[in-house]
């Protein structure tokens, strides 16, 4: 079978699309595998059409340049890749490699199932295993390679979808909270579906299948020794039904899932959590991608993660031992008396509080008057000493709390920069400048720089104008002609003449709307320079 009979096998197969390797085409295809995990590359044959949702490959172009060069180096017929959910598209230097090396890379739809590709090329091809078994060899395989590398749930919950081509959700039985990384309509539909039907569910010895709207919840019972543990969702289109194949590929990851579930649940006992440690992890990003492990430990800790908190961090200068400590008792006695509901711990030589809040506030700034209390009593105590407060944005899941102390840092560390005797910083004032810090080596920015606010600096240098002055002043009172006039004490004819030879100098007209956000972006950026 060649490669470019893939193209008429039938209507699935005539939706694929040649990205590069056209000149491959008739590359001989003798065995058809998948793959998604990173070490499968390692056991591609010749003839290999290798197909793949770009799992096992999303951790960068560079990787994925070798994959391809490694395929091309081990004669595989042909790469098909699912484009759209791991990986967005194919850089054009990949597919440039392809074609150099008549390598065919076929994109195939996102919603295309495994099934429905190797089943037809299998049939095709003489003398292979039959489709159940290679498919279950391959899910062995890979669910082997998970335990491992210690996969997470979402690992395999990825992995089942992959194979069946369904959406799949987990959800523990104790609360039927969703233990995937998202929690979109259609897993909450799932999850109201099964709260609905918990007495059916639990009565059925093997799976169960509901029909709702114009969805097929099917329905799996996780257990342990003498308890269930979690339920498994698959969802179909009204109608459909699991084949054969998909129910050994689900027998087959139920019993992981167990283990996996049971693991968890061991460990976070085991390693008799503290909260110091707890919360340590979280304002270091350490849960960021095993949102299943943070629900355990919050659930053992008792510590709800959803609720509405914000960081801040007291920035002093005292080193004195005993002053630190007068300080720290200090303001724990402010927390106290404002019966606020916290945790704190010393981080980087500084008090960072996770404060928690009864219901988001519409503005972070109704917390001012709390926070430069703070501020005043401290100077009042310690006159000689420096004080600073950083405030993060509301967060609303502790999974992303590590983002909040990323917030107060930065609010502290451009803030006094920028405000400089200020004492109180809020992100919320510092949010573009946290981007223009994150971007400040990109191109396009340093050509919107050199082309706007570094002309008028070097004009005004050359012939001693005021030229910058003026423009912050315009964008200071929101481009008003008369406002900005008598703010710099000219008449508002030399204004205008002003912005026409600043017209003139940026070869625009700030006038526009889109020139006037690219002044405050480049005016903004530059006071970053200013304070490097």
């Amino acid at each position: 079978m060649l490669v470019k009979d893939l193209f008429i096998l039938n209507k699935d197969f005539r939706k694929f699309k040649l990205l590069a390797g056209e000149k491959g085409l008739n590359n001989r295809i003798e065995n058809v595998d998948i793959m998604e995990v990173p070490d499968g590359i390692y056991w591609v044959r010749p003839g290999d059409f290798i197909i793949t949702t770009g799992y096992s490959i999303k951790k960068g172009d560079t990787f994925l340049e070798y994959i391809v060069k490694t395929m091309i180096n081990r004669k595989v017929a042909a790469l098909g890749i699912k484009v759209g959910r791991f990986i967005q598209e194919i850089p054009k230097d990949i597919l440039d490699i392809a074609d150099k090396n008549d390598f065919p890379i076929i994109q195939i739809p996102s919603t295309t199932s495994y099934a429905s590709i190797i089943r037809p090329i299998l049939t095709r091809l003489e003398n292979q295993d039959s489709y159940d078994l290679h498919l279950i060899k391959e899910v062995k395989k890979d669910l082997k390679d998970l335990m491992e590398k210690e996969g997470e749930i979402s690992d395999i919950m990825d992995l089942i979808s992959q194979y069946i081509g369904c959406e799949t959700y987990l959800y523990l039985d104790r609360d039927l909270n969703i233990r995937n990384e998202y929690n979109d309509i259609l897993g909450l539909n799932a999850k109201r579906v099964i709260e609905n039907n918990l007495a059916e569910i639990y009565a059925s010895k093997g799976y169960i299948s509901l029909e709702e709207g114009n969805n097929n919840y099917t329905i799996f019972k996780i257990e342990g020794m003498d308890t269930i543990l979690a339920f498994l969702c698959i969802i179909m289109d009204k109608g459909k039904k699991l084949t054969r194949t998909d129910e050994y590929i689900i027998e087959e990851v139920i019993p992981i899932i167990a283990i996996t579930l049971l693991s968890y649940s061991n460990k976070a006992i085991f390693d008799n959590i503290n909260i110091n440690d707890f919360y340590f992890n979280v304002l270091e990003g350490r849960y960021i991608n095993n949102e299943f492990k943070l629900q355990e430990e919050a659930s053992y800790l008792d510590i709800d993660i959803n609720s509405c908190r914000i960081v801040w961090i007291l920035d002093f200068s005292i080193m004195d031992p005993d002053k630190y400590k007068e300080l720290e008792n200090r303001v724990l006695h402010i927390m106290k008396m404002e019966n606020c509901s916290y945790f704190y711990q010393k981080h980087n030589k500084r008090l960072v509080f996770i404060m928690e809040l009864d219901a988001p506030p519409e503005d972070i700034r109704i917390l001012e008057g709390f926070f430069k209390g703070i501020l005043i009593e401290l100077k009042s105590i310690f006159a000689d000493q420096v004080f600073n407060i950083g405030v993060s944005k509301i967060c609303n899941n502790l999974k992303y709390l590590n983002y909040a102390y990323e917030e107060a840092d930065f609010s502290l560390k451009i803030g006094k920069k920028l405000d400089f005797g200020k004492m109180l910083f809020f992100y919320d004032d510092y949010m573009i400048y946290h981007l223009l810090c994150e971007i400040g080596d990109h191109p396009a920015l340093l050509k919107i720089y050199r082309n706007t606010v570094k002309r008028l600096i070097d004009h005004d240098n050359k012939y001693n104008s005021e030229l910058l002055h003026t423009v912050k002043v315009f964008i200071d009172n929101d481009f008003n002609i008369n406002q900005a006039a008598e703010k710099l004490f000219i008449h508002r004819n030399t204004l205008y003449k002003r912005i026409e030879k600043i017209n003139t100098i940026l070869d625009f007209d700030i006038n526009k709307s889109e020139n006037r956000l690219l002044l405050q972006i480049a005016l903004k950026f530059n006071e970053i320079l200013d304070k490097q």
